[in-house]
């Protein structure tokens, strides 16, 4: 088996069903014991050229893994298909399983459990960070109020001890003459 790569243009008055016709491909290619690596539902785009009077399209992309008789057979579906304006099978050297590069420019997930997964994680990354956040001002602002009582602590220790003013200086010296 060979690995493949379908990129589908369908029309964009047809977005609603390409969820259906996403099903309908897999399960042709998995009744002939294929294995479908990643399906992405890119969604609309702008089209480089118009395309039947068309300046938009609903991208599919699809990674397979099938013998050729498959994509013979999903070839012939799309060509009847009067939904599909446009479609691309390319020989892969191996499976592509990431998100491809269209998908994460409009940053969208095929599959809606995936997504919700992702925000779940996004948030518990979220209340880590601001958890770690209130801790690290918490210790700032301990280590500031540590600062500001020495502070403290080192003025009113020198409040209690009054420099030597002139005059007690010049009483000292004069003391000192007398005894000595």
């Amino acid at each position: 088996m060979r690995h493949y790569e379908l990129v589908l243009l369908v029309h964009p008055d047809q977005s609603e069903q390409v969820p259906e016709m996403i099903n309908r491909y897999q399960e042709t290619v998995k009744k002939s014991d294929g294995i479908i690596h990643r399906t992405e539902d890119i969604g609309r785009m702008p089209l480089a050229y118009t395309i039947e009077d068309m300046h938009k399209a609903h991208y599919v992309l699809m990674n397979i893994e099938s013998n050729e008789g498959v994509i013979s057979e999903l070839e012939s579906l799309f060509k009847f298909n009067d939904s599909i304006m446009r479609h691309l099978i390319v020989k892969m050297k191996k499976a592509e399983t990431g998100d491809s590069k269209l998908f994460e420019l409009n940053n969208k997930k095929d599959d809606s459990k995936k997504v919700k997964e992702r925000r779940v994680e996004e948030k518990k990354v979220e209340k880590e960070d601001s958890a770690t956040e209130i801790e690290e001002e918490k210790d700032e602002v301990k280590v500031d109020e540590e600062i500001n009582t020495e502070t403290k602590l080192e003025a009113s220790e020198t409040e209690q001890e009054p420099e030597n003013t002139e005059e007690e200086k010049v009483e000292e010296k004069t003391d000192e003459k007398k005894e000595g």
